[in-house]
């Protein structure tokens, strides 16, 4: 049972009533705080939360202006008769909270003039934020203490914080790979399960209950396991926005190529002594089907026996041998005089081919991008993923793209392939028990992406799961220093923001257009922010509250260089000019 309206917290009355704001005259504005049951009593300071007492409810605000009267211009007419009231501030209505301790988002009584306002005890403030009373959840993450407040502890349940969506902004230095960190050190410690795609690398320093995975190679991650993507793990939307074919002649082509290619590796790999037989001719350069003169009775009959796992998205092929199988699907559709086979070389076609061919061959021949798309060790991401998703336990996936190659967009498609594939994971309801979070950091880099050249490729793995995820219990966490870069409609999914200081103003005004009517007032306190401090709110949470997140168990390595240690200067003989 919580005592909202104790005498001893009483610091001043209704003055005037306007929508969801109200002013409220503040005797005391001007006095150092008071103490009570050793809590602080604040007396008028811009951020404290009141309690108006409206009908025998409690209606919590936000104090977001304070001055003596006629100090602002819309109440400059105003006649204050009674002279020791010359202290004012205007209070946002932000939820109503009752005696039992439960809070809801909105108003449900106005106040009235003369209505009594209080100071909200540490009790009331979390009991509106968390939604329960003073014990605390198990499912609760301690995020900080109240920047206003007197070092008001702030947990918030799993829900609140993940259950729509969560994203974490700011500018570079404000404190947004602290908070990340601690979010996923936070849902590891109450059973969660998070993947975090680390962009930078700057994450490494997780430790407890998280396994690290990197792609391109370990330096600088001697503790990681090497992973790779083969490039039979991807759709082939994907594939393409590597190959970049164009649609008219290039990409049957090269459909065509990736078939005869699954099918000579089946041929190679099990035994089908009669199918080989009748091609064994043309098996004879390695890795590769040799389609001029073939016989089409004999492939048709190969294609069929092994059409199930030919025309599976996902079955292997060789990637170095594409550009030469392309020039081989370069021949007659029939030979006129062995209308049974296929025709002989065309050189038009292979001319046609050609780019695709020089930029596949340029693919190939790229180590940082080869090493990542074979496998050379039976260690795949997706596999990967996929047993520790499969052990249930709680903990981090930490995914370092450190050593990830820029090139060719591999980053991009790289994360795209991972968002698809864990989208259809949670479409097979894989999720729906134990949810996952995935956090992204840098994530502009991975919203609304689209490569190619000739033709493009939509990359939109993210994109989906911030619309359609959270229903299968997969939600996105997203961190990012430019929410201007983000797509319109992916912070209207998310369910929690958490926002530090931002320095441009695009990237404020796409945050405000994400924030509800409520919170706008809250915007008004991002220039003053200090490191480490965010303001959090959301659909699901009560009030705007602005929080000194708490230290990391394990801070992030984002230390910039250090000029005043790294820059020495060197003895010489100084020379005067002539």
């Amino acid at each position: 049972m919580l005592h909202l309206f104790p005498q001893e917290r009483h610091v001043g009355t209704v003055s005037r009533v306007e929508g969801s704001f109200i002013e409220v005259d503040l005797p005391g504005a001007g006095e150092l705080p008071s103490m009570h049951f050793g809590q602080r009593v604040g007396q008028g300071e811009v951020g404290e939360f009141f309690i108006v007492e409206a009908g025998g409810r409690g209606i919590f605000g936000r104090l977001i202006e304070v001055a003596r009267t006629g100090a602002a211009p819309e109440t400059r007419d105003r006649d204050r008769r009674d002279g020791t009231h010359n202290n004012w501030g205007r209070v946002q209505l932000l939820s109503t909270v009752e005696n039992s301790g439960q809070a809801k988002r909105g108003v449900a009584a106005y106040p009235r003039i003369g209505d009594r306002v209080f100071a909200a005890s540490e009790e009331a403030v979390r009991a509106v934020i968390s939604g329960i009373e003073t014990h605390r959840s198990s499912h609760e993450i301690d995020m900080g203490t109240l920047t206003v407040g007197n070092g008001i502890k702030i947990g918030i349940p799993a829900e609140k914080l993940f259950g729509r969506h969560t994203a974490v902004v700011g500018a570079t230095g404000s404190g947004k790979s602290w908070t990340l960190s601690h979010l996923a050190a936070g849902a590891s410690d109450i059973g969660g399960r998070m993947i975090l795609i680390d962009a930078t690398g700057e994450f490494r320093s997780l430790s407890a209950r998280t396994r690290h995975l990197v792609l391109g190679s370990t330096d600088g991650e001697p503790d990681a396991e090497l992973v790779s993507v083969p490039h039979w793990h991807m759709r082939e939307t994907d594939r393409n926005a590597f190959i970049s074919p164009s649609s008219g002649s290039q990409l049957p082509k090269l459909r065509s190529a990736i078939r005869s290619l699954r099918l000579r590796h089946l041929l190679d790999s099990q035994s089908n002594a009669t199918a080989r037989t009748e091609l064994s001719h043309h098996l004879q350069t390695e890795g590769l089907l040799t389609k001029a003169n073939l016989d089409r009775r004999a492939y048709d009959q190969a294609q069929r026996h092994f059409a199930k796992a030919i025309e599976s998205p996902y079955s292997q092929f060789s990637l170095r041998h594409l550009a030469r199988q392309l020039l081989e699907e370069c021949v007659w559709s029939t030979d006129q005089q062995r209308p049974n086979c296929f025709g002989r070389v065309d050189a038009n076609s292979q001319g046609y081919a050609s780019t695709l061919v020089s930029r596949i061959e340029d693919l190939v021949q790229t180590p940082e991008i080869m090493s990542v798309l074979e496998d050379h060790d039976g260690s795949s991401l997706l596999t990967e993923i996929k047993h520790w998703l499969d052990a249930q336990e709680g903990g981090i996936l930490r995914i370092s793209l450190r050593n990830l190659t820029f090139s060719h967009s591999l980053r991009e498609i790289i994360v795209n392939v991972l968002g698809h594939a864990l989208l259809s994971m949670a479409r097979r309801g894989d999720f729906r028990g134990n949810p996952v979070v995935v956090a992204l950091d840098e994530a502009h880099q991975f919203f609304n992406v689209t490569v190619g050249e000739e033709t493009t490729s939509h990359l939109d793995g993210f994109d989906l799961i911030a619309k359609e995820g959270r229903k299968y219990g997969l939600t996105v966490c997203l961190a990012t220093q430019r929410p201007g870069d983000l797509p319109t409609g992916v912070l209207s999914q998310v369910g929690m923001l958490i926002v530090h200081r931002l320095a441009d103003g695009r990237d404020r005004h796409r945050v405000e257009q994400a924030a509800a009517e409520l919170d706008l007032s809250a915007m008004k306190l991002l220039p003053g922010l200090v490191p480490g401090e965010a303001i959090f709110m959301g659909v699901d949470f009560p009030v705007p509250v602005s929080v000194q997140v708490r230290k990391p168990k394990f801070p992030p390595e984002s230390d910039g260089p250090q000029y005043s240690t790294g820059w020495k200067r060197t003895d010489s003989t100084d020379h005067d000019a002539d």
